[in-house]
């Protein structure tokens, strides 16, 4: 039952809802309506119709079913990364120790640097023989020459590493926002039962913060793949595609092939596969968020 005192905002909420509507939903429609096509920059004639059958090709392509692959230990690893370090890290700043006001601001830094300098950052940090890391093992009387980017396994692991960097402050300081909401008397009570550190924290903070820690998992998961400037200038998706995630490989079909059908596949096809594994969340999320303003 709408409420009467909500009638008559409906003149003022319609413009915003058109605006969000025309750069949302259409790009999306217009996305689906492209893959519809045989596009191909490179070759005379115009667009021919071709319904599903770009769906069809792309089960068959070993390059694409490879770039799942990638796409899902990039998204799943650096997530589960970046809650349980972002976790560890709100709770030592929750105990607001000697340094922990300034070590809030800096863990913001990689956040806020822009996608494709951190990658320049790692790219400089990872220099074989001459990198932060190769200085750093020399420390302990370790020789690191070892190009990490040349092999698969390594390359991967260099991407994991930096997408965590980047990802961690944000997760933290969302986590610390929801500890520090848990009243202090929880804490005090639980310390009077013999409860030390961790026991107070496993028992009242992770249990407290389950909404939280869902809803910043999600929306972690969804802007994932947002570190395509990092491959971009790593990597290049290699090597051998083992850095390749979806949104890149499209962009090599898009850019490089100048298959415009084939990327817009790619891309709305991988949108309907994330939408629909995320969308029991964000209903739940949003359900939530309307009862609490009720």
């Amino acid at each position: 039952m709408k409420r009467p005192e909500n009638r008559g905002l409906m003149p003022l909420i319609l413009p915003t809802f058109l605006a969000l509507v025309a750069i949302t939903v259409l790009p999306i429609l217009v996305t689906f309506g492209i893959s519809l096509f045989y596009i191909n920059l490179t070759s005379p004639g115009g667009p021919a119709f071709v319904g599903l059958e770009n769906y069809v090709d792309l089960f068959s392509d070993e390059r694409f079913l490879n770039s799942l692959t990638v796409t899902v230990k990039l998204i799943f690893i650096p997530v589960a990364l970046q809650i349980v370090i972002g976790l560890m890290l709100a709770m030592v700043l929750k105990e607001k120790l000697p340094g922990t006001g300034w070590m809030r601001v800096a863990f913001l830094l990689p956040a806020v640097i822009p996608p494709a300098v951190s990658g320049l950052v790692w790219k400089l940090f990872i220099v074989p023989g001459a990198g932060g890391l190769s200085y750093g093992a020399s420390l302990f009387g370790v020789d690191l020459t070892l190009d990490l980017l040349s092999m698969p396994s390594t390359a991967l692991g260099v991407i994991i590493a930096a997408s965590v960097w980047v990802g961690t402050p944000f997760v933290a300081l969302l986590l610390l926002s929801g500890l520090e909401s848990i009243g202090d008397d929880q804490y005090e009570a639980a310390r009077i039962d013999g409860a030390n550190w961790f026991q107070q924290h496993w028992h009242i903070s992770v249990p407290t913060l389950i909404p939280v820690i869902v809803t910043v998992t999600v929306f972690r998961i969804l802007e994932a793949l947002a570190i395509f400037p990092i491959i971009f200038v790593l990597t290049g998706g290699g090597p051998a595609g083992s850095t390749e995630p979806v949104n890149y490989y499209a962009y090599v079909n898009g850019f490089e092939y100048l298959r415009v059908d084939y990327a817009a596949t790619i891309i709305f096809f991988f949108f309907v596969m994330m939408m629909t594994a995320t969308a029991p969340f964000l209903v739940n999320i949003a359900r939530r968020e309307g009862r609490e303003v009720r």
